[in-house]
């Protein structure tokens, strides 16, 4: 048994109850000072010495899980042991309807009962404090589950050694109460020591595997539950869960396989008891996902999908989940059409089996606004984002952390609404919420460059501030997860280009420079974000009229994309950009135009989210066509950009707008244009120099 059991047993529950273990009194003694009435023992037994108790680690007895009920439950029927044992069947009943208070009060009377006719260290002691553990788990009352299988697991340990199965299981849930409690380090001891005696007891060492030679031959069991395999597969499902706890998630997969190898064995002849094997499957999916193994994943959530149906239904909660995974797995794989229509579906079935008020179906639509905001659906997925948020605020109160995820989820899509006034209050109550729970929340990081870059777009200065806070953050993530830093790099970046836009080239190039050494330790040499940050380069080389290294930069960019990102083409279509205009300084006007149109075609047939892009590109060649005095292709151009920088709101495209202001200044008056220009500029002029004779009567 762990060690933290030893202290908890030793000490910390006698605390707790105002037990005596202070007392340097063991043996029998010990048990008349804390008010045992077995009539089992004699007062002539006190002047034996006896060392039952003393020979063991830890201390047990009466008063390490004291029940609550008795005393009120005697004065209302009479407390015989015949009476406690109905007790202890009627407990069973109430902690399957999930009655748990009644379980739990009639399990103290049971437990009381056995104690006096028993004493407290006895097996049938131990099997009461056992479920009192499970019911107070059930319950998410873990520091009262602890106390109960501590308990239980001394009682078993000292009556059937350490190599019962019965021990391992209290164990077993013992660690899982450490886990609930966050003492993830007793949580594994007492994993560790539980699986190991249901490896020693159960495991077929010569098949390497959970199962029995006649697994393939033996009838189904009448009661799979109650057999000792489906206790080793709880323990190896607990013990992946606090791997994942662990960020272990491949410890936790290898776990959670022979949890289902073993329940697969033991509930597949069995429909009543078949969603176990579903709900295994749905968490190995979810699993698979996070490493990336899209196969996996999909094969477990298709069987898990076909069992929930076949089992449950199609309006069972369930059903709802294996639905929702399955979706998350297509939008993985950005078939987000598909995706929806599976999330429209578990949305329903959440509302039809938990109704509208339910926290499970808050969430859902939670998931399908953002899926609608992937198929571009944005206004349909901002009134279900409303909804959702809406839903979880009166299910689980206004300080629940999925409300936070929420608010970012319709923060981000009121950005790209170009509402950013609401998405920075959305932004900042989501970090109110989280710092209320965590001051040091993993999650904050993310949402204070969320705030950096909506300041940034309205080029305030709140964006550094925002910026400095997120790279600290993820400095701090990446001391737990060094993956971070591939994140604190994104803000590096952003951070950069922030200076280059108020030509702090000093500060600009210490933060991009930053960003490409992590990038290049962590991610190596080829690889496309390596290419993003030498287009950062290039464009500080540009800012600095450093046309060299600029060009050289370029180059390197789209070598790099052409070797690793071929279908990132709006980035590439940046890289473009910054070449057009290192070629325009260098006067080089027929290759600006070549790049700059290219970006151009990229950016026009990229939707709504490139429209300031494609804008950007329209003033650059009007540009290059003003240096080469072709005023009238400029002004077409411009026109259009023009055009597309007043149809959004002016706090985001403020600095467009003054751009292309820049342009239009340098267009000279139509006098001072060519002939050629004046006609193609004059639609009346055109169309009449179409016509012959039209030029001779100029």
């Amino acid at each position: 048994m762990s060690g933290r059991a030893t202290r908890v047993a030793g000490a910390g529950v006698a605390c707790r109850y105002s037990a005596g273990w202070r007392h340097p009194v063991s043996g029998v003694a010990a048990l008349f000072r804390m008010g045992c009435r077995s009539p089992t023992v004699s007062l002539q037994q006190l002047q034996q010495p006896t060392f039952a108790l003393c020979s063991q680690h830890r201390a047990i007895g009466p008063r390490q899980y004291a029940p609550k009920g008795f005393r009120e439950a005697a004065g209302r029927a009479p407390m015989t042991y015949e009476f406690g044992e109905e007790c202890n069947e009627l407990a069973k009943v109430a902690h399957q309807t999930r009655n748990y208070g009644d379980a739990i009060s009639l399990y103290d009377r049971a437990l009381t009962m056995r104690r006096e006719r028993y004493g407290p260290i006895h097996e049938k002691c131990a099997a009461t404090l056992h479920n009192l553990g499970r019911v107070f788990l059930d319950m998410r009352e873990p520091g009262a589950a602890e106390n109960a299988l501590t308990e239980a697991a001394a009682i078993y340990e000292q009556v059937e050694g350490k190599q019962s199965v019965r021990y391992a299981e209290s164990l077993a849930l013992l660690a899982l109460a450490y886990t609930h409690l966050n003492f993830l380090d007793e949580a594994e001891k007492a994993f560790r020591e539980s699986i190991t005696v249901f490896r020693d007891k159960l495991y077929n060492h010569a098949k390497q595997s959970w199962l029995p030679d006649d697994a393939a031959t033996a009838a189904p069991l009448a009661e799979p539950q109650k057999h000792p395999l489906a206790s080793a597969a709880h323990a190896l499902a607990d013990c992946a869960q606090l791997f994942l706890l662990q960020n272990q998630e491949h410890r936790a997969i290898a776990f959670l396989e022979e949890a289902l190898e073993i329940r697969r064995h033991l509930y597949a002849r069995h429909n009543k008891y078949r969603p176990i094997i579903a709900q295994t499957l749905n968490k190995l999916c979810e699993l698979k996902k996070a490493i990336n193994d899209a196969t996996g994943a999909e094969m477990c959530i298709e069987e898990c999908l076909d069992i929930c149906i076949a089992t449950l239904g199609r309006d069972s909660p369930a059903t709802a989940q294996a639905t929702s995974s399955k979706a998350s797995l297509l939008a993985a794989r950005r078939q987000f059409r598909e995706a929806r229509r599976l999330y429209e579906e578990s949305t329903t079935t959440y509302a039809v089996a938990l109704g509208k008020d339910s926290a499970l179906f808050g969430l859902e639509l939670v998931k399908l606004g953002r899926i609608q905001e992937l198929c571009d659906d944005y206004v349909t997925s901002e009134k279900t984002y409303e909804r959702g948020i809406d839903v979880i605020h009166k299910a689980l109160g206004p300080e629940t952390l999925q409300l936070a995820e929420a608010y970012t989820f319709l923060g981000s899509l009121l950005v790209k609404r170009q509402e950013l006034t609401r998405a920075i209050d959305l932004f900042r109550k989501a970090v109110g919420l989280r710092k209320e729970k965590n001051r040091k929340d993993p999650q904050l990081a993310y949402l204070y460059q969320k705030l950096g870059d909506v300041y940034a777009m309205r080029r305030e200065a709140h964006a550094e501030a925002y910026f400095l806070l997120a790279i600290e953050q993820f400095r701090e993530n990446a001391k737990v997860e060094p993956l971070q830093r591939t994140f604190l790099t994104d803000v590096l970046d952003d951070l950069g280009l922030f200076y280059l836009d108020f030509n702090h080239y000093e500060k600009a190039e210490q933060c991009l420079k930053e960003a490409l050494d992590t990038r290049i330790e962590m991610l190596g040499e080829t690889h496309a974000t390596v290419a993003y940050s030498y287009s950062n380069f290039a464009l500080l080389y540009l800012h600095r009229q450093d046309t060299e290294n600029c060009e050289k930069m370029c180059q390197t960019a789209l070598d790099m994309y052409a070797k690793t990102a071929r279908s990132n083409v709006l980035a590439q279509a940046d890289v473009y950009t910054t070449y057009g205009q290192c070629c325009h300084l260098q006067r080089r006007l027929q290759e600006a135009l070549k790049w700059h149109e290219e970006a151009l075609n990229v950016r026009r047939t990229r939707g709504e989210s490139s429209e300031l892009a494609t804008a950007e590109s329209l003033n650059h060649i009007a540009r290059v066509y003003i240096a080469m005095k072709q005023y009238a292709s400029a002004t077409k151009y411009l026109a259009e950009a023009k055009k597309i920088a007043y149809q959004f709101t002016a706090e985001l495209t403020q600095y467009l707008r003054r751009e292309v202001a820049k342009t239009e200044q340098q267009i000279p008056p139509i006098e001072e244009w060519s002939a050629e220009d004046r006609i193609a500029a004059t639609p009346g002029l055109a169309d009449d120099a179409s016509t012959p004779g039209a030029v001779s009567s100029l």
